[in-house]
């Protein structure tokens, strides 16, 4: 996916910095010359970007509140298996991710249906 993005500066300088900022976290797959701007005021620059690929399964995995919401498990539960349960935790309450056999056996432990 391709991202088109103009950069505004009052000079050349400011304006490959900008890009090489840009640079640092996006992939520049094309860079226009500075023109100066209609105004006479600053230069503008034109930078086609792209995403880097992300590993969206590692980044889920990575988080913490992906974790089962029961006491003995605490394995990560990906998205497609998961239940949500309300919790209550340090934040205020939100909905934690449990594996449906936990939330089974929680379930027959506290004799809830």
């Amino acid at each position: 996916m391709t991202i088109k993005v103009r950069i505004v500066a009052d000079d050349a300088d400011q304006a490959d910095a900008a890009a090489l900022a840009i640079g640092q976290v996006l992939t520049v797959t094309r860079e226009s010359p500075p023109r100066p701007r209609r105004s006479g005021h600053g230069v503008t620059v034109y930078l086609d970007v792209e995403l880097p690929p992300l590993d969206l399964d590692a980044l889920d995995r990575a988080d913490p509140r992906n974790r089962c919401g029961r006491t003995d498990c605490g394995q990560h539960v990906p998205l497609h298996d998961a239940l949500p349960v309300p919790t209550i935790d340090d934040t205020g309450v939100r909905y934690a991710r449990w594996h449906p056999a936990c939330l089974r056996a929680e379930q027959r432990e506290r004799r809830i249906r």
